[in-house]
């Protein structure tokens, strides 16, 4: 990568930064066995995580109530 940055390739879609790994994967390791793992131990390599380096947020998916079940249909599941 420009400027001597390591380039991380991920399983799925195209490489990135340390920074795009840290916000994607290592920011949610809670071991230390786990963290131990993280090539992202030296946070000076780190770079600069930009927004577009998270994950997008999933879209909500409106899922209308099956056969008459649900609030308001008097259904005790509901």
């Amino acid at each position: 990568m420009a400027g001597g940055k390591d380039l991380v390739h991920f399983s799925q879609g195209a490489p990135g930064s340390r920074a795009k790994l840290w916000a994607r994967v290592c920011q949610y390791l809670r071991t230390d066995e786990q963290k131990c793992q993280c090539l992202n131990q030296d946070t000076s390599q780190l770079g600069t995580v930009q927004p577009s380096d998270f994950f997008a947020e999933a879209p909500v998916i409106e899922i209308p109530p099956i056969g008459g079940m649900g609030p308001g249909t008097g259904d005790p599941l509901g």
